[in-house]
C-alpha cells in the first residue's frame, strides 16, 4: 500500500469519476427510451384494438346524414378523436372537425400502412387540430365498400407514462398508479409486450378471442411488473367501459321511450342532447344531427327563448310555462326548465298539451251552449207561470192553453237533461243502441211540435215534403229524433226571417 501514492491514485480514480456519470447517464437515457418505446407500443397496440372494436359498431352505410352523430356517440366523454375514411382518403366522418373541409387523406401515413396491411401506426402533428397525437387506423370492408377506421390519442398521455426513472420500490409503484389514472381517458386498452414477434402473435388471438387477450409476464423485473399494471389497467378499464356503454344504452333507452320531448342545452345554448320525441314536436328531419347546433335553430319561439332567459336571470331551480308553437299544426306545450349542476347546462322537458286544451275547449264551449239551450224552457216556463198566477189562471181557456206551453217546455227541457246524460254515457260507453221499427212521418212530426214556436218566434215556415208509404225504419228511435232535432234547430237558427226549412224524404232503389 505504500506505493500507492496521491499521484497514483489520482491518476486511476479521475478516469472512473468522469465515467461513471456518463455511463449512468448513457442508460437512464437507454431505459427512458426503451420505456417510451413500450408505452408507444402499448398505447398504438390499445388505439388499434380501439378501432377494430369502433369499426364492428359503425353503420354500414357511412354515407348517411346519421354519420356523424353515430361517429360522436362512440367517443363522447374519451379524449378519443375518431375519423372515418373511405378507400379513395375522403373524410365521411370526424369526431373534431368538420369533414368537408378536411383535405383528402389517402397519402397519411397510417391510412396507407392500413389499406395495405389491415393495420397502420403513426405518430406526429395533427394538421388539422395543430397538435401531436398517436395515430392507429385499421382496415374494414372489401372492394367498394373498403373504408378505414382511424382513431387518435393526443401523444402527452402517451408521455406521461415515461416518469422519471426512480431507484426505490415505493416510487416505482406510485408512477404507476400515476399513470393508470392519467391513462383512464384512453378507451379500451389492450396493451402487448414490446417484443414485435409476440405482439403479432398476440394480435392475431385478439382477433380470435377479442375479450381474453393480455400481457404475458416474461420475467420479474421492472419490465415485467410494468407488465403486470399495463395489464391490470386494461382489465379495469374494459369493466369501467363495460358498464359505462350500459349505462348509456340505459339513458338512451329512457330518452327513447319517453313520450315527452327532452332536451339538454350547454351554457351557451348549444344543443347537447335531444330525443326522438323533442324532434317530432319540433317537427325536425329525423335523419339530421343536431348536436352542437343553436337551439334557436331547432325552435325560434319567442316563449321559449324568454322562459330561459327568465331562468339564467333569476336563477330558480325550475321554471314552468305553457307556450304555443306556430305553424300549421298548433300545439300546445308544458315547458319546464331546470339547470344542471353548477347551471353548465340547462335540461328542458316539453310535455304535449295539445288534446288537453283542445278538450278543455270543447267542454267550454258545450257548458255555453247547453246553459243556452236550458234558459230558453226555463225563461218560457217562468213566464207561462207569473202569468197564472197573475190572473189568467181564472180564465179556463187561456190557462188550458199557457200549461200546454209549460208542459212542453218542460219535456224539452227535460229532453235536454236525457241529452247530457246521454253524452256522459256516450264518453264512458254506457249508451247501447236499441234496434225497433220505427215510423219516419210521426218521427218528423214530433220534431216539428217540438221546434214549432222557436221557428214561429224567428218566422221561419216548416215545409214537410214526405212520400206516402214511406218503409219503417229500424234503428234506435230516440237517437233518430234527436239528430233531427239538432239538424231542424240549426236550420231554424241559421235562417232568416221569412225563410223557410224543408224536411224531405224519399225511397232509393235497391243496388
Amino acid at each position: 500500500m505504500r506505493h500507492w501514492t496521491p499521484r497514483l491514485v489520482l491518476y486511476f480514480l479521475l478516469p472512473t469519476l468522469v465515467t461513471f456519470p456518463l455511463l449512468v447517464g448513457g442508460g437512464y437515457l437507454f431505459a427512458r427510451r426503451a420505456l417510451g418505446s413500450i408505452a408507444d407500443q402499448v398505447a398504438g397496440a390499445a388505439a388499434v384494438e380501439e378501432a377494430r372494436a369502433i369499426g364492428t359498431r359503425l353503420p354500414a352505410d357511412m354515407a348517411s346524414a346519421d354519420t356523424q352523430r353515430h361517429c360522436r356517440d362512440e367517443v363522447r366523454g374519451s379524449v378519443v378523436r375518431l375519423t372515418v375514411i373511405s378507400a379513395d382518403g375522403h373524410v365521411l366522418c370526424d369526431t373534431d372537425a368538420d369533414p368537408a373541409g378536411m383535405v383528402n387523406h389517402a397519402s397519411r401515413p397510417e391510412v396507407v400502412a392500413a389499406l395495405a396491411n389491415g393495420s397502420g401506426i403513426s405518430r406526429r402533428e395533427s394538421a388539422t387540430l395543430h397538435r401531436p397525437l398517436l395515430y392507429a387506423a385499421i382496415r374494414l370492408g372489401e372492394g367498394p365498400a373498403t373504408r378505414v377506421v382511424r382513431v387518435a390519442i393526443p401523444t402527452e398521455l402517451v408521455a406521461a407514462s415515461v416518469a422519471p426513472l426512480e431507484l426505490d420500490r415505493a416510487a416505482h409503484h406510485r408512477r404507476d398508479r400515476d399513470f393508470v389514472g392519467r391513462a383512464r381517458a384512453l378507451p379500451r386498452p389492450a396493451p402487448r409486450p414490446p417484443s414485435r414477434a409476440h405482439g403479432r402473435l398476440l394480435a392475431r388471438r385478439r382477433r380470435r378471442r377479442p375479450r381474453t387477450a393480455h400481457l404475458s409476464v416474461t420475467q420479474r423485473d421492472e419490465l415485467g411488473e410494468l407488465e403486470e399494471s399495463l395489464d391490470e389497467m386494461g382489465r379495469q378499464l374494459r369493466m369501467w367501459l363495460r358498464g359505462m356503454q350500459a349505462e348509456s344504452d340505459k339513458v338512451r333507452g329512457i330518452l327513447g321511450a319517453m313520450i315527452e320531448g327532452v332536451v339538454v342545452i350547454s351554457a351557451t345554448g348549444d344543443v347537447i342532447l335531444m330525443n326522438r320525441r323533442a324532434e317530432e314536436i319540433f317537427a325536425l328531419a329525423p335523419d339530421a344531427d343536431y348536436h352542437g347546433r343553436p337551439l334557436l335553430e331547432t325552435c325560434r319561439d319567442p316563449e321559449l327563448q324568454d322562459l330561459l332567459r327568465e331562468t339564467v336571470a333569476t336563477g330558480v331551480q325550475v321554471s314552468l310555462r305553457e307556450i304555443t308553437l306556430a305553424g300549421e299544426a298548433k300545439r300546445n306545450l308544458a315547458v319546464s326548465v331546470a339547470p344542471l349542476a353548477d347551471r353548465i347546462g340547462f335540461v328542458l322537458v316539453f310535455h304535449d298539451i295539445t288534446a288537453i286544451k283542445r278538450l278543455e275547449t270543447m267542454r267550454r264551449d258545450f257548458v255555453a251552449n247547453v246553459s243556452h239551450e236550458l234558459r230558453t224552457p226555463l225563461t218560457a216556463i217562468r213566464g207561462y207561470a207569473e202569468t197564472l198566477l197573475s190572473g189568467a189562471l181564472d180564465d179556463p181557456v187561456r190557462a188550458r192553453n199557457f200549461l200546454g206551453v209549460i208542459d212542453r217546455h218542460s219535456e224539452r227541457l227535460s229532453r235536454l237533461i236525457d241529452d247530457l246524460l246521454t253524452l256522459s254515457d256516450l264518453e264512458l260507453g254506457k249508451s247501447p243502441l236499441k234496434k225497433e221499427a220505427v215510423l219516419l212521418e210521426s218521427l218528423v212530426d214530433e220534431v216539428l211540435e217540438v221546434l214549432g214556436e222557436k221557428a214561429e218566434r224567428g218566422k221561419v215556415t216548416f215545409v214537410k215534403e214526405l212520400p206516402s208509404g214511406l218503409p219503417l225504419l229500424l234503428g234506435d228511435g230516440d237517437r233518430l229524433q234527436q239528430v233531427l232535432i239538432n239538424l231542424a234547430d240549426n236550420a231554424v237558427k241559421y235562417t232568416p226571417a221569412g225563410g223557410s226549412v224543408t224536411i224531405a224524404a224519399q225511397v232509393l232503389p235497391e243496388r
